[in-house]
């Protein structure tokens, strides 16, 4: 039985992944309008380039989460799938540790710039002079959403190192 509590983070987490999906065909639909405008009228979108760049943080970060739930990582499990079940469940629970500890560290550094940004209205140097500061959000949120997910998994992979028989899948 699902809670509340886990209800609403899957939300969070297929939310997150439906956002990165509008964002990969907003891409796709950018790169078309830029190829037929140049073609067509020898004009194409302005900072096309800029803007696939930026759209491109929210397709890598934003569904994080969801494939963390799915188990869905690229992961070499040739020796470790031979080791007990305790010390699977805590290589996963430490390598969750790391991990949480790397990205998060690198989605604090980020969150922590965005006052500051939209205090000094800073902008990437273009024609659109597209605000700095949103992509940065994005990619915050994108981690804590990933972090929350790993601290749910990492939970669950401690209390199956406590208790493997418990171990559910």
């Amino acid at each position: 039985m699902i809670g509340p509590a886990m209800r609403f983070v899957e939300f969070i987490e297929n939310l997150a992944l439906w956002i990165a999906c509008a964002a990969l065909f907003a891409m796709g639909l950018i790169v078309t309008g830029s190829v037929v405008g140049r073609a067509l009228f020898n004009h194409p979108i302005p900072d096309d380039l800029l803007i696939i760049g930026l759209l491109m943080v929210c397709v890598i970060v934003m569904p994080l989460a969801y494939v963390e739930r799915s188990d869905g990582h690229i992961a070499v499990t040739i020796i470790a799938n031979k080791l007990p079940l305790r010390v699977q469940a805590l290589m996963m629970a430490s390598g969750n540790l790391l991990f949480g500890a790397f990205l998060g560290t690198m989605g604090f550094m980020l969150a922590k710039k965005v006052p500051t940004e939209i205090t000094q209205n800073l902008y990437y140097d273009g024609q659109l002079d597209v605000p700095t500061w949103p992509m940065k959000v994005v990619f915050a949120f994108g981690v804590a959403a990933f972090l929350l997910r790993l601290a749910i998994n990492t939970k669950r992979h401690l209390s199956a190192a406590s208790h493997p028989q418990k171990q559910d899948s």
